[in-house]
């Protein structure tokens, strides 16, 4: 069923589908559909509350599963040695209440939820019920996911006034309802978002557990004869799965990740025959119009490529055609979750290519003539207050001095202590530190990208120090598309090597920095 497909790609491995071991959900679609409806007959006397029957299970079993985490088995197999002392007839008694429980009464966070969950599989030996199917397959389970990606889109630093929420999205709506795979993977990813919004990394090792499961599934999923739309489902939900591994792994991994999954990229972009210009010959990826596009999983997949080909200072995985085929619109979610101008991606990509020269690669006069003649589009967004519509310039002009600052090392072999670089770095630092947090629920926007370039060409320890707090601050590096905190000890490595005393350096320095400290496997 599934192709391995060489156009536009560098290098192009395997996909999904490689596991043998099967998920927790068999089939993957929600056709047998369990509720408070249809579940056994409530044991008599209980009348649990919704936290109630959880928490006793919690104390009894919770340092149990966590112990289990790194297991590669389904959740099924997860502490299957638990203390009879348990009460496995109260933890069903919860079970059907909660398969029945409106939104409004279910004010638990993702991690929570998911915690609970898990340590309720550890009762398995005893429950007729399994817990996470119980959960994914309630009646409440899709408003209580659609209500949680709505909290997250209102902790937006910036908003569009046409910008619009998940529940709104009538093709993302009806993949909720219709399978069980998407409304896993939304569970975890909003747990993701959740610890990365909280600074709590200790999350990692279960969001690991529980994305390793549903790749499982997913897995044996696509490697059965499906129909087209369930297919492109199933490639939506796999690369989905990828963006969230990338997040969460060591930025050592990430290389492998994107090479690994190139194949199954490729194969869902064809699948959107509207992406490809009608005189494409499909061998270089329509950047533009997939930052543009609904194809929202498959725009961070290549986002991420350009990311961290610049990071790391490897290729990127793919062939990029960056066109500007049509102006960037509201819908682009990622440039107002992570600050990333589309048109700004589309020069990444760009100096990425003529970084490694790539025969098909923009000159670098071209480049260089753009980023220093830009100018902003006032009349692109129009945002909910005014001080958004200063700050959404803010930032891209802090990505414009970013960028020429990388054209300038990377691709022009300029020192950084040439006067423009560093002209640049100080304007970036003024830049950035005006963009404030706003209100108290703790909106920022991260500068990965910036202050990894004041990092590289910092001459002082103002701009040292500036670069390695908001680098490794979790409330600045929050929900970034790889681990920023993983370059602060490469760039430790340059400012006590070749850089100490405030030396000038060159991208090679850096370069030997990054393999020195955070070696990549090719």
């Amino acid at each position: 069923m599934r192709s391995t497909t060489t156009a536009a790609v560098r290098t192009t491995e395997v996909g999904p589908g490689s596991s043998p071991i099967s998920g927790v959900l068999e089939g993957g679609d929600s056709s047998s559909r369990l509720s408070g409806s249809n579940v056994d007959k409530q044991a008599s006397g209980s009348s649990l509350p919704l936290e109630a029957g959880l928490d006793a299970a919690v104390s009894l079993t919770e340092s149990t599963a966590s112990s289990n985490f790194d297991s590669e088995q389904p959740p099924k197999t997860v502490c299957t040695s638990v203390s009879r002392t348990s009460q496995p007839y109260q933890v069903e008694d919860y079970l059907r209440l909660f398969a029945a429980r409106p939104t409004h009464e279910a004010p638990v966070g993702p991690t929570t939820l998911l915690r609970k969950i898990t340590v309720l599989q550890a009762q398995l030996p005893y429950l007729s019920l399994d817990p996470l199917k119980t959960f994914l397959n309630c009646t409440w389970c899709v408003d209580y996911l659609l209500e949680q990606s709505d909290k997250h889109m209102d902790r937006w630093y910036l908003k569009p006034l046409n910008y619009t929420k998940k529940r709104a999205h009538k093709d993302v709506v009806l993949r909720l309802q219709n399978s069980v795979f998407s409304r896993w993977i939304i569970l975890v990813a909003m747990c993701v978002s959740e610890s990365f919004r909280m600074g709590d990394m200790s999350q990692d090792t279960s969001s690991n557990f529980w994305i390793g499961c549903i790749e499982n599934s997913l897995g044996n999923e696509l490697a059965q004869e499906l129909g087209p739309r369930r297919t492109q489902d199933r490639l939506i939900d796999w690369i989905h799965v990828s963006i969230l591994k990338a997040m969460i792994t060591p930025s050592s991994n990430v290389h492998r990740l994107l090479r690994d999954n190139v194949a199954t990229f490729l194969q869902l972009l064809f699948s959107y025959p509207t992406l490809w210009p009608a005189d494409s010959e499909f061998t270089n990826i329509p950047l533009s119009n997939l930052l543009c596009s609904e194809a929202h999983e498959a725009a961070y997949f290549a986002l991420v490529d350009c990311v961290y080909a610049m990071a790391s200072g490897l290729p990127q995985q793919l062939n990029y055609d960056t066109t500007m085929h049509q102006r960037p619109s509201a819908a682009s979610l990622y440039q107002w979750i992570h600050g990333c101008p589309t048109e700004f991606q589309l020069i990444l990509a760009d100096i990425n290519a003529c970084r490694d020269r790539f025969p098909m690669a923009r000159d670098k006069k071209e480049i260089e003539n753009w980023l220093l003649t830009w100018q902003p589009h006032p009349s692109d967004y129009i945002f909910a207050e005014s001080w958004m519509t200063v700050t959404w310039y803010a930032v891209q002009e802090s990505w414009r001095l970013s960028l020429l600052v990388y054209l300038y090392l990377a691709v022009c072999g300029v020192s950084s202590n040439d006067q423009r670089i560093q002209l640049y770095i100080r304007k970036i630092t003024q830049v950035v530190g005006a963009v404030k947090k706003r209100g108290s629920s703790g909106k920022h926007i991260c500068f990965f990208i910036q202050y990894l370039m004041v990092g590289i060409c910092a001459r002082n320890e103002t701009h040292r120090k500036i670069a390695r707090d908001k680098l490794l601050a979790p409330s600045e590096s929050k929900l970034w598309l790889i681990r920023t905190a993983d370059f602060v000890p490469v760039l430790d490595h340059l400012w006590h090597g070749t850089a100490a005393n405030g030396n000038p350096i060159k991208w090679s320095d850096y370069m030997r920095s990054r393999e020195a400290v955070l070696p990549i496997m090719i």
